[in-house]
C-alpha cells in the first residue's frame, strides 16, 4: 500500500464512525472487583484540549560535512533561518534540536544562506574562508492530528501516523521549557534551582520530567479526559561543580584520605617511571573523565565575545618527550608570530606557553606546573584560566561516597516528592506556554485522583508456623523455621578467606559459630560443625587458590564439598566474578560470598539473611504463601509452570554481549526457580531462537521429570521484563512462538493442549502513586501507597488489558509500582484471579521477609542474567570487559597504540564488537563433574 492509500484508509476512518478495528493485543477483559475501593493520586495531568488540525512536518539539513549538533544549532538560532521562517509564516515552528521540524504552515522548502562569520559580528571583515553554508528546510510529511482521537476510540489500529502526531505533542509541550532550562532528553533542570555537593566537585540538582502518554478516555475522577495526558515527575541529575579548572581537576583527584595541597596534587598528575618508561599517574587518568568539557576562559578581558565563547577540552597534554615533569606550560612550546604595534609580523620563534602568558597577557601562572589542556583548534590552555561552563553533566560512575550522598538527595518521602513535582509543574508553565497556546492544547494543572483497589496480603507459611504481615510490608524471621530445609545436611563445607592478610581465623570462626547456630535454629541441617577453614596463600593466584581450597575443605571432610563460603576484603566485582566462574564453571558447586565487614561484626541478622540465600542453594524453601483456607490447598487448579525472561545488557562502550536469561519454576508451588543464561548478540533484546532451544532443551524436560510427575504443564505464564511497547509484537511473534515450536516437536501434539499466559513487566516508568493526606485506608506512615495497591484506569491503556501494581514497602523513598501489560491470555484468567496470583507471589521471594516489587520469576531473571557475566569464556588476564575499569583499561590502550606500544588485555574494541557472541562456559564441565552433579546445579538457584 502506497502513502496515498493509506492515507485513504485513515480519511475513511475518520469519516466512518461505525467502523471499528480490533487491537492485536487482549482487551481489557474488567476492572478487579475483590480489593478493598480506596482512591489515590498519581502524578499524572490529564490533557483538557490538544489539536486536531493537519501539522506539516519537515527535514532540516544543512551542507554537507558541518552537519555537526552545535553547528547545526547555530544555524538554525541564526538571525537569518529565523527570519526567513517568520517571513513565510506568522506562528511558531517547533524544532527538534537534530533534523526534525514541525510548523502549521504549508511551505514545500526553503533554502537560506547563512554567514556565521556575520551572525556572531556585523562588523567583521570577511575571512579569507568563510563561516558560511545553506539550511535546507524541506517538507516531508503532513502529520494528522485527528487520528490520535480516532484511535481512541477503535476507529483505526495503532499505526505510524498516530505514533507521529504523539511525538508532535510531545515535542510540542517541551518547546518552550527547552528554550528556558538546561535540557537533557524528557528532563528539564533550572539554573536557579538549589544544588547540593555530592563532594568537592560534583554536585545533584532536581528538575522536572515530563512526558505526553495515552490513558483511559473515561475518568473515573475529576475532568472529562481526552485520552491525553502528561505524566511529571522529579528528575534528578548530575553535573560537575562551577570552578576554575585546575580547581575541579585537583578536587576530583583527591581520594579521601588525601589533602588538597596543591604541590601534592602536583606531584600525583606527573608521569610515572614503568617497564615502558614515563606512563600516566593512576590520578592523570582521572583527568581524562574531564574531556569534552566546555569551558570560558578569564584572560581575554578586553574581547567580551571572546571571553564569553566556550571552548571543549579535547586531551589533557602527555608525551613522554616531556620528560618526568609532563607537558607543561614551561615545557610544552608552540611557533608565534611577534607583531610590531602596526600590527606587522617582526619574527617567528618558538615560545612556552608560560612565557606567551606573561608578554601577551601579563600573568604570571601560578600553578604553571600543572598539565595544560589542550582543544581541538585553539591550542592550549592553562588550567588556571578557564572556568567550567555550567549545567554540565557528570557522565560516570559514581563513587561509593558520592552514591551514598546521592542517594540521600534523590531518595525522597512522598511529600516532598509531590512538592518537587508542584515545582516542576510550575517550571514548565503550561498556562503561560505560546506554543501551547497557539496550537490550542490545554492541561489540567492538579494530579489525576484515581479509583484503585488495595489487594489483600496473603499469609506466609513456614514450617509450624505462618506469618501475617497485613499491610505492613515485612515480617520477622526470629523464631520461624525454613518451609523445607536442606535436603542433604551439611557434612563437607567450609570457609575460604580471600587474601592472605584479609581476617584472621579465630574472627572467622566465632562467625561461624553464630551462623551455625542461625542456621540450625532456623531448621538448617548441619553435620559437622567443625567446617575447614582455609586462608589464601600469599601471592598465589586467585583460580589456584581456590582449587587448592576446594581440595584442603574436601579433604577434611572426605568427600566432596557441597558449598564453599568466601570472605572477601572488599566490594571487587572483578573479583567476585572470577570466584564465581571457578565454582559454577569449574567444579559445578554453588558458593556464598561474604564481606569481611559483616563477618567480623558476626550479628544474627546478617546471619539470617546468609541463612535464606544459603538454603536456596542447597535446595531447601525459605516459606511459601497460603493460597487458601487450607495452608495444605494446590496453590493451581492444574499443573502449572511460570517462566520469568530477561535480557541484560553491558554498559554503553563495553565489549561484553548482552546476557539472556530465563528462569522456570522447578516445584509445584512456584517457589524454586532454575536458570539458564548464556549470551545474546551484542544489544540484542530479544532472545535467539537457538538461545530458546537450549534453554527449553534441557529444563522442560526436567520439570516434565521432577516437578510435572511425566507431564508437560496445563499452563504456562511467560513473564517478560525490559521489552518497550514497540516490541510487545516480537514478543509474540518471535519468543513465544519459538517456544511453541519447540515444545511441539519435542513432544508432538502437545503445545494445543498447553494455555499460554503473556505479560510483559516494566519498571521503567514515571508513574508513582500518592495517597491523599492522612489516608490511612491507602497510605502507610510514611506517606507511600500500602502493598497491593493496584491501579487500573486513568493512567492505563486506553483500552487494552494492563495495570500497575505495587506490592511491596518502599523502606526509604517513593515506591515506584511495576506495570503489568498482558499481551496474550489464552487461559481467560479472570482479573481478579489473575492480580491476586501476581500480587501474593511477590511474597513468596526466597531471600527476604518483605515482599518484592516485581513479580519473582522476573526478578530472578534478572538476577541470573547479571550474574551471567561472571561465566564469560575469557581469561582474567584480559581484565575487566566492563565498566569504569574497562574505560580507563581502553584510554591507556588508545595511547599505547598512539606510541607503538602493545596494548593491554584482549582484541581491540572494534574488533570484539563485530564479531559474534562468544558463547558463555558451560556449568560444571571445565573439571569433568559428574552429570548428577551438574544437573543439581543447574536446576537449582544458584544464582541467588
Amino acid at each position: 500500500m502506497d502513502a496515498g492509500d493509506f492515507r485513504l484508509v485513515i480519511a475513511e476512518a475518520l469519516a466512518n464512525p461505525a467502523h471499528k478495528f480490533e487491537s492485536p493485543l487482549p482487551d481489557r477483559p474488567g476492572f478487579n472487583s475483590v480489593g478493598k475501593a480506596i482512591q489515590i493520586r498519581v502524578n499524572q495531568f490529564k490533557v483538557t484540549d490538544y489539536p486536531t488540525r493537519d501539522i506539516y512536518q519537515y527535514d532540516v539539513a544543512i551542507s554537507v560535512g558541518q552537519e555537526s549538533k552545535g553547528k547545526v544549532m547555530a544555524v538554525w538560532r541564526s538571525k537569518a533561518v529565523q527570519n526567513k521562517l517568520r517571513s513565510v509564516h506568522d506562528g511558531p515552528w517547533l524544532w527538534d534540536g537534530n533534523k526534525i521540524a514541525w510548523a502549521s504552515a504549508n511551505v514545500q522548502e526553503l533554502r537560506i544562506l547563512v554567514d556565521l562569520d556575520k551572525e556572531k559580528d556585523p562588523n567583521r571583515a570577511p575571512r579569507q574562508t568563510p563561516d558560511t553554508c545553506y539550511c535546507v528546510i524541506r517538507q516531508t510529511n503532513s502529520v494528522r492530528l485527528a487520528v490520535i482521537d480516532a484511535y481512541l476510540k477503535k476507529k483505526m489500529p495503532f499505526d505510524n501516523s498516530v505514533l507521529e502526531g504523539i511525538n508532535f505533542l510531545d515535542h510540542l509541550i517541551r518547546a518552550m521549557p527547552s528554550e528556558q532550562y538546561h535540557t537533557q532528553k524528557r528532563s528539564f533542570f533550572s539554573k536557579g534551582t538549589t544544588q547540593v555537593h555530592l563532594d568537592n566537585a560534583i554536585v545533584a540538582q532536581k528538575g522536572v520530567y515530563s512526558s505526553i502518554r495515552l490513558c483511559s478516555p473515561t475518568p473515573s475522577n475529576g475532568p472529562p479526559s481526552t485520552g491525553l495526558a502528561v505524566n511529571v515527575d522529579v528528575a534528578n541529575g548530575t553535573f560537575w561543580t562551577v570552578q576554575d579548572v585546575h580547581q575541579a581537576a585537583r578536587n576530583y583527584c583527591k581520594s579521601k584520605n588525601r589533602s588538597l595541597d596543591w604541590q601534592v596534587f602536583t606531584n600525583l598528575v606527573k608521569p610515572v617511571n614503568s617497564a615502558n618508561g614515563l606512563t600516566m599517574s593512576e590520578e592523570f587518568k582521572e583527568l581524562r573523565k574531564m574531556c569534552k568539557l566546555k569551558f570560558t576562559v578569564k584572560h581575554r578581558t578586553k574581547d567580551t565575545t571572546l571571553q564569553k565563547k566556550a571552548y571543549t577540552i579535547k586531551r589533557f597534554v602527555f608525551n613522554a618527550k616531556y620528560g618526568a615533569v609532563g607537558g607543561n606550560a614551561k615545557t610544552v612550546t608552540f611557533p608565534w608570530k611577534q607583531k610590531n604595534a602596526a600590527g606587522s609580523v617582526t619574527s617567528n620563534i618558538d615560545i612556552s606557553v608560560y612565557d606567551f602568558f606573561q608578554r601577551q597577557y601579563g600573568i604570571n601562572l601560578q600553578y604553571w606546573q600543572l598539565p595544560l589542556i589542550e582543544t581541538e583548534r585553539d591550542g592550549y590552555f592553562p588550567m588556571e584560566v578557564c572556568t567550567l561552563v555550567a549545567n554540565q553533566k557528570y557522565m560516570y560512575k559514581l563513587s561509593p561516597d558520592q552514591t551514598a550522598a546521592m542517594i540521600k538527595f534523590a531518595v525522597t518521602r512522598p511529600k516532598q516528592r509531590i512538592e518537587s513535582i508542584a515545582h516542576g509543574v510550575g517550571m514548565l508553565k503550561w498556562h503561560q506556554d505560546p506554543y501551547l497556546k497557539y496550537f490550542g492544547m490545554k492541561v489540567e494543572p492538579n494530579m489525576t485522583l484515581t479509583n484503585a483497589r488495595l489487594l489483600q496480603n496473603p499469609e506466609i507459611a513456614y514450617q509450624g508456623s505462618k506469618a501475617n504481615p497485613g499491610t505492613a510490608g515485612r515480617w520477622d524471621l526470629r523464631g520461624k523455621k525454613f518451609l523445607f530445609p536442606n535436603p542433604q545436611p551439611l557434612v563437607s563445607w567450609g570457609v575460604m578467606i580471600v587474601g592472605h592478610d584479609t581476617v584472621d581465623e579465630p574472627t572467622v570462626r566465632n562467625f561461624l559459630n553464630v551462623f551455625m547456630q542461625t542456621y540450625t535454629g532456623h531448621g538448617g541441617k548441619i553435620q559437622n560443625r567443625n567446617p575447614a577453614i582455609f586462608t589464601q596463600p600469599r601471592g598465589s593466584d586467585i583460580g589456584e587458590a581456590v582449587a587448592q581450597g576446594r581440595q584442603v575443605i574436601g579433604n577434611a571432610a572426605g568427600s566432596m564439598p557441597q558449598i564453599m563460603l568466601f570472605v572477601l576484603p572488599g566490594r571487587d566485582s572483578f573479583m567476585y566474578e572470577r570466584l564465581k566462574k571457578s565454582m559454577e564453571c569449574r567444579f559445578a558447586m554453588v558458593s556464598q560470598m561474604m564481606n569481611i565487614a559483616h563477618v567480623r561484626k558476626a550479628q544474627p541478622q546478617y546471619c539470617s539473611n546468609v541463612c535464606m540465600k544459603l538454603n536456596a542453594k542447597l535446595g531447601g524453601t525459605t516459606c511459601k504463601i497460603i493460597s487458601g483456607p487450607n495452608p495444605a490447598a494446590p496453590a493451581f487448579s492444574r499443573p502449572t509452570m511460570i517462566i520469568g525472561a530477561d535480557v541484560s545488557h553491558a554498559s554503553p562502550g563495553s565489549l561484553q554481549a548482552s546476557m539472556a536469561a530465563l528462569t522456570m519454576s522447578f516445584d509445584s508451588i512456584a517457589c524454586r526457580y532454575a536458570a539458564a543464561v548464556e549470551t545474546n548478540g551484542h544489544r540484542v533484546e530479544m532472545i535467539s531462537q537457538s538461545n530458546i532451544n537450549n534453554f527449553f532443551g534441557f529444563l522442560l524436560p526436567e520439570w516434565v521429570k521432577q516437578v510435572g510427575n511425566g507431564r508437560l504443564p496445563q499452563h504456562i505464564y511467560y513473564f517478560r521484563d525490559g521489552v518497550s511497547e514497540g516490541q510487545y509484537a516480537h514478543v509474540l511473534d518471535q519468543e513465544v512462538r519459538m517456544m511453541k515450536e519447540f515444545i511441539e516437536n519435542k513432544y508432538p501434539g502437545s503445545v494445543q493442549n498447553i494455555r499460554f499466559t503473556i505479560t510483559v513487566c516494566s519498571k521503567r516508568h514515571h508513574i508513582r502513586f500518592f495517597p491523599r493526606d492522612n489516608d490511612r485506608m491507602a497510605g502507610d506512615n510514611n506517606g507511600n501507597s500500602l502493598p497491593g495497591t493496584l491501579v487500573e484506569r486513568d493512567v492505563t491503556h486506553p483500552f487494552e488489558y494492563d495495570f500497575y501494581l505495587s506490592s511491596h514497602s518502599a523502606i526509604q523513598g517513593t515506591a515506584r509500582p511495576t506495570h503489568y501489560h498482558v499481551l496474550k491470555d489464552e487461559a481467560k484468567i479472570p482479573p481478579n484471579e489473575f492480580q491476586a496470583m501476581i500480587y501474593k507471589h511477590c511474597y513468596q521471594y526466597q531471600r527476604s521477609t518483605t515482599p518484592v516489587s516485581l513479580f519473582p520469576a522476573v526478578y530472578y531473571a534478572h538476577l541470573a542474567s547479571n550474574r551471567a557475566r561472571a561465566h564469560e569464556g575469557r581469561p582474567a588476564s584480559e581484565g575487566p570487559r566492563g565498566g569504569q575499569k574497562f574505560e580507563e583499561q581502553e584510554q591507556d590502550n588508545a595511547v599505547r597504540r598512539a606510541q607503538g606500544q602493545s596494548t593491554i588485555g584482549g582484541s581491540s574494541r572494534s574488533g570484539d564488537r563485530g564479531s559474534e557472541a562468544r558463547p558463555l562456559l558451560p556449568m560444571g564441565e571445565l573439571e569433568g563433574a559428574d552429570r548428577d552433579r551438574v544437573t543439581r546445579l543447574r536446576t537449582g538457584m544458584w544464582y541467588i
